[in-house]
C-alpha cells in the first residue's frame, strides 16, 4: 500500500478559509477510506510540535516530527520525513525543492491585489509559487478564475493545474432555541441586521460598508461584522465606522446562528479565489449581496444581488433591492448545498493522486 503524507502545518494555525479547506478534505478522505472507496493508499499527517488543535480520524494517522516551527519546519524538516513519498499541501505553501507533491494554491491575490499584503509576505509567496510551478507534480486550485490567473502568472503550470470548487457540508443548522440564545448574547433580533464575515485584510473591502454608512445612507437594520481585526500580514489597518458592530471571533455555532437570522449577508471583497463565506450564508438561507468581481459571480451565479465594490452607492441600492425582493430562502439553501460538496472536492484530489 502506497504511503501518502499530508503537510499538517495548518494545525498550528487559527482556522480561516484555507485551514477550513484542509480539515474538511482530510475528514472526507478519512470517510472515503472507511467506505472502502479509497483502498490503495495509506495517509499520514505530519505536523510540527506547536499544533493548537487535533482532528478526530479513524484511518488517517497524525505524527509529530521535527523541532522547528513555521516556514522553517516546512522547508527544512518536513521534506526529510516525507522522503520520496507523495506529499499533499493544502494551504498555498509547500517545500520549495520537493518534486513529488500536490499543492493547493487558492488564488494569486499576492500578485493581483498586493496592497493587501506586506512586502515580506509577497516576496516569500512569490518564491514559493515560482518553485511550485516549476517542480510540483500537480497544482489544484478552487475556481476557474484562479486557474486562469495562475496560468497567466506562471505559464509553465498550464499542463499540471486543475480546479474544483469547495464544499459547504461543514455548516449544520442550529436549532431555534439555541439560535435565540446566541442572538440574545449579541443583543440582536432575527432579520434586523446585515452581516459581514472575514479577516481584516484590506482586500476584503469592508471600507465600502463604512463609507456608505458615513455618507448619510441610513438603514433601520444594524450592521454586524464578524472576524479578526488585525494581522501582521496586512499592510494597513482599517478604521471602520462606529455604526458597525464588530463582534470579533465567534464560535462556529454562533456564526451559523448569525447566518440563519441575518436580513442579508454582505460580501464586499475586491478579490477572491473562491469565497466560502457567502456560500456558507446561502446554506443557512441567508440572502447575499456581493461584489461583482474575480471568482464571485462564477461561484454564486445568479443567486446573489451584485454591486460595484468601488461604489458605496451601488451597495446601498443592492441592499435596498434585497429588502424589497421576496427572496426564497429555501431556494438559495438548496442551491448551495447541492452545488458545493466536500465529497466532490475530495474525489477531485483522489483522482489527481491516481493520475500521479
Amino acid at each position: 500500500m502506497d504511503k501518502i503524507y499530508i503537510n499538517g502545518r495548518f494545525l498550528t494555525q487559527r482556522i480561516t478559509g484555507v485551514q477550513r479547506v484542509a480539515e474538511e478534505i482530510i475528514k472526507k478522505l478519512d470517510q472515503l477510506i472507511t467506505d472502502n472507496i479509497i483502498t490503495e493508499f495509506e495517509f499520514c499527517i505530519l505536523t510540527p510540535g506547536n499544533t493548537i488543535r487535533s482532528l478526530e480520524l479513524q484511518n488517517i494517522t497524525v505524527r509529530q516530527v521535527g523541532k522547528l516551527k513555521g516556514h522553517a519546519w516546512e522547508q527544512l524538516e518536513l521534506p526529510i520525513h516525507v522522503k520520496n513519498n507523495l506529499l499533499v499541501n493544502f494551504c498555498n505553501t509547500a517545500p520549495i525543492y520537493k518534486k513529488n507533491q500536490i499543492v493547493y494554491i487558492h488564488d494569486t491575490a499576492v500578485f493581483d491585489a498586493p496592497e493587501g499584503f506586506s512586502n515580506t509576505f509577497i516576496k516569500v509567496y512569490e518564491k514559493i509559487f515560482n518553485s511550485v510551478a516549476k517542480r510540483a507534480k500537480k497544482v489544484i486550485t478552487v475556481s476557474n478564475f484562479s486557474k486562469k490567473q495562475l496560468i497567466s502568472h506562471f505559464p509553465e503550470i498550464k499542463d499540471k493545474i486543475s480546479y474544483c470548487h469547495l464544499g459547504v457540508g461543514h455548516i449544520e443548522s442550529v436549532d431555534l432555541q439555541k439560535s435565540n440564545q446566541i442572538l440574545k448574547k449579541f443583543n440582536l433580533e432575527r432579520y434586523t441586521y446585515f452581516l459581514a464575515v472575514s479577516s481584516a485584510n484590506p482586500n476584503k473591502n469592508f471600507r465600502v460598508i463604512s463609507d456608505m454608512l458615513e455618507n448619510n445612507y441610513t438603514f433601520e437594520e444594524k450592521f454586524v461584522l464578524v472576524g479578526g481585526n488585525s494581522s501582521t500580514v496586512f499592510s494597513e489597518e482599517q478604521q471602520l465606522s462606529n455604526k458597525i458592530s464588530h463582534l470579533g471571533y465567534v464560535s462556529d455555532q454562533e456564526l451559523i446562528a448569525l447566518y440563519q437570522s441575518a436580513k442579508g449577508f454582505i460580501f464586499p471583497s475586491r478579490y477572491e479565489g473562491f469565497g466560502l463565506p457567502p456560500v456558507e450564508a446561502m446554506s443557512q438561507g441567508c440572502p447575499v449581496v456581493a461584489s461583482e468581481c474575480a471568482s464571485i459571480p462564477e461561484v454564486l451565479q445568479e443567486n446573489a444581488i451584485y454591486f460595484d465594490y468601488k461604489n458605496y452607492s451601488s451597495l446601498y441600492l443592492a441592499l435596498n433591492k434585497l429588502k424589497e425582493w421576496d427572496i426564497d430562502r429555501e431556494k438559495i439553501t438548496d442551491f448551495s448545498t447541492k452545488q458545493y460538496s466536500w465529497e466532490k472536492t475530495t474525489k477531485h484530489l483522489y483522482n489527481t493522486i491516481l493520475e500521479i
